[in-house]
């Protein structure tokens, strides 16, 4: 596969779209491709997190445990990024991937992007914006959230005070 598939991915991914093309080929170059056939594994539950995966090619599924013991699945996709907090921090890996077909993958290591993002500030300030934006958006989802949870309980203490 050449680069273009690879960065045409990259910059549909939330984390990198605020790169440009010559930065999103670095990436691209920089990173190690890898193929899995179907069933073999990405990573453990338990392994350390050092790489975030961006998926090239073909469909993989991320297992992690409830709390009766059953696994929650959910699908991966070409275009979709694993693990991407691996990138900035030093943590174990909370799930399980799986290959479910042929599958093609970018494997982006945390020690060549921190690399990438301290050669290159204007990488950095651009993968720092998306982040923050990111954070924003968690942030105004929690309070919505909580307006909502606060509304719900407001119209239960009503409720109960109405049977009384």
């Amino acid at each position: 596969m050449s680069l273009e598939p690879a960065v045409a991915l990259l910059q549909r991914v939330d984390l990198f779209s605020g790169l440009d093309a010559v930065r999103l080929e670095v990436v691209a170059f920089t990173c190690e491709r890898r193929e899995y056939a179907p069933g073999e594994t990405l990573f453990e539950t338990g392994e350390e997190a050092d790489c975030a995966w961006l998926i090239l090619e073909g469909e993989a599924v991320m297992l992690a445990a409830q709390d009766k013991g059953l696994p929650r699945a959910l699908r991966l996709d070409t275009g979709d990024l694993i693990g991407e907090t691996a990138l900035f921090n030093r943590e174990r890996r909370r799930t399980c991937v799986r290959a479910v077909t042929q599958l093609e993958t970018l494997r982006i290591g945390r020690d060549m992007f921190q690399r990438l993002l301290g050669e290159f500030p204007e990488m950095a300030s651009a993968v720092a914006a998306r982040v923050a934006n990111r954070l924003e958006n968690a942030g105004a989802e929690l309070r919505a959230l909580e307006l909502r949870l606060a509304q719900s309980g407001a119209k239960e203490k009503i409720k109960g005070r109405r049977k009384k």
